[in-house]
């Protein structure tokens, strides 16, 4: 039997304020499931056999902040389903939340024991040249909310140079090469055209794929792979949003259906969890 499964949100989970008025438990019923960041998979999953769980980490909070909240969802879904490990499925910042989870708690609860595996969806492994240029343009502002109940430091952790110096650092390598035995590491990518992504992600497109060619809308198929031996492929025609459910007005208006999109992303979190331990 399959452990159970917790879906890891994004930077800037965009159902937060629906979320917080529907609930801790709104996402055991299907139908409002398909409002939540996670489109629908949550359900979906539930209904084929798997325990499925999904925490609300601090919106756009930094990436130790996050990850504190992480580990306290790890330990919560354990307890409550009985179970003695986790599998976690992070879409793009949720993986490097669990990364780092895992890093600083190595020495301390080690809740590393407790976790079966880590796949990462379109994770910015090695930051994201658009955040470098967000953040340069919006430095000011970042520093004057730094701390506040608006703090977005989470937009610095995902820049190239946090996450790289994050990669390089020895004891990050020398921990999660010691883990490779007793977690099963895994990647994907999302990829998208410029023809057919969507206009809310138009410049952010054209700034990665200048600097790191294929991506999809926020993260580069490069910056996702983490390293060669965990990536298990790309999610093709898919952009960033599209791989948890969602798709924008215009992409329907240009003839893509949001019917199959689901279907498509559904059956893609199906086949993921069906192969986890």
């Amino acid at each position: 039997m399959t452990y159970p499964v917790l879906l890891v949100h994004g930077l800037a989970r965009f159902d937060i304020l629906w979320s917080s008025l529907l609930g801790a438990d709104h996402t055991t019923v299907p139908f409002i499931d398909k409002l939540c960041y996670f489109r629908g998979i949550r359900s979906f999953l539930t209904q084929n056999g798997f325990s499925t769980y999904c925490p609300t980490l601090p919106w756009a909070g930094g990436v130790d902040r996050r990850a504190r909240a992480l580990k306290q969802a790890v330990i919560h879904t354990l307890y409550i389903s009985g179970a003695s490990k986790i599998n976690i499925i992070g879409h793009s910042m949720g993986g490097l939340d669990a990364r780092h989870m895992l890093f600083y708690d190595r020495l301390v609860d080690q809740i590393h024991r407790k976790v079966a595996s880590l796949t990462t969806i379109s994770t910015p492994h090695e930051g994201s040249p658009f955040a470098d240029q967000v953040l340069t343009r919006f430095h000011p502002l970042f520093k004057v909310l730094k701390g506040t109940i608006f703090d977005l430091s989470g937009f610095s952790d995902v820049t190239t140079q946090v996450c790289r110096r994050f990669n390089r650092r020895e004891d990050v390598i020398e921990f999660e090469n010691s883990c490779e035995g007793e977690i099963l590491f895994q990647t994907f990518a999302g990829r998208q055209t410029y023809q057919k992504v969507s206009l809310l992600h138009r410049r952010s497109f054209a700034t990665i794929y200048r600097l790191e060619g294929d991506n999809d809308g926020m993260v580069s198929v490069k910056s996702a792979t983490w390293r060669e031996r965990y990536f298990k492929g790309i999610l093709d025609e898919t952009e960033h949003f599209n791989e948890v459910g969602w798709i924008s007005p215009d992409q329907v208006l240009r003839g893509q259906k949001p019917r199959e999109l689901l279907h498509k992303i559904h059956q893609f979190y199906l086949d993921i969890v069906s192969s986890l331990p």
